[in-house]
């Protein structure tokens, strides 16, 4: 029987801490997929990318164009410190830069789905960003919420797991509500709008692709990466 696939998508402000990957964070992950990957076939979807490569950016102010240098620096310094810890499970990663006509075009998303099955049948793991450098304003994903929704969706995942500094999804008074039933504008409205200096979602974006996703019939969390095993209801 084939495994079905599961996203998994971590925010920057989830393993960045001032502008440095938070390596104890990149072994937890590692470990977690580790374990999952006997059940599932994993997409993770990584932002931090900017975080990571701020640093080499003098008198980094966060405009467009400093954005896109940061990303190109940091993308390989987060590669490389995820291929050191998956090493350790003897799990491959390969990272995919992805750009919205990936979705939009049909033969180049299923170009982008072979290529994704041949990882999984050789136990590669994929590492997916957006392509920062290349993608303009107008195509650009709203953030990395929206494209590890994309992939759920295109991939007929059975879940999605989103990441968050927050802890999971948390109202206006920063309490953390276990499950929800329905996502409405009663509910929306409840939701903190405010996002990690680095990032580009938010609550707000979370709730948007969650609720996207569940119409599909995706099971969706939102979960912080505290506690002995974050992503034990997957």
């Amino acid at each position: 029987m084939q495994q079905g696939v599961l996203v998994i998508k971590l925010g920057t402000a989830v393993i960045t801490k001032e502008g440095v990957i938070a390596q104890p964070i990149i072994r937890k992950v590692a470990a977690e997929i580790a374990e999952l990957s006997s059940r599932y076939r994993v997409v993770l979807v990584s932002s931090g990318a900017v975080g990571a490569g701020r640093a080499f950016i003098k008198s980094y102010k966060g405009t467009l164009t400093e954005r896109k240098a940061a990303a190109a620096i940091g993308n390989p310094v987060l590669i490389q410190l995820y291929r050191k810890y998956f090493s350790a499970y003897h799990i491959p990663v390969a990272q995919a830069l992805c750009e919205r006509h990936h979705f939009s075009n049909r033969p180049q998303f299923l170009q982008l789905k072979d290529t994704f099955t041949e990882f999984w049948n050789n136990g590669i793991l994929p590492v997916v960003n957006e392509n920062d450098l290349v993608s303009n304003v107008e195509l650009k994903f709203s953030d990395n919420d929206e494209l590890a929704t994309l992939i759920a969706i295109g991939f007929d995942a059975e879940a999605l797991i989103l990441c968050t500094s927050a802890g999971g999804f948390m109202d206006s008074e920063n309490n953390i509500i276990p499950r929800v039933e329905k996502i409405d504008h009663t509910l929306m409205g409840y939701v903190r709008t405010d996002k990690s200096s680095l990032g580009l979602g938010g609550m707000t974006s979370k709730l948007t692709f969650t609720r996207l996703a569940c119409s599909l019939g995706i099971k969706v969390m939102i979960c912080g990466l505290k506690g002995k095993s974050p992503f034990k209801s997957a």
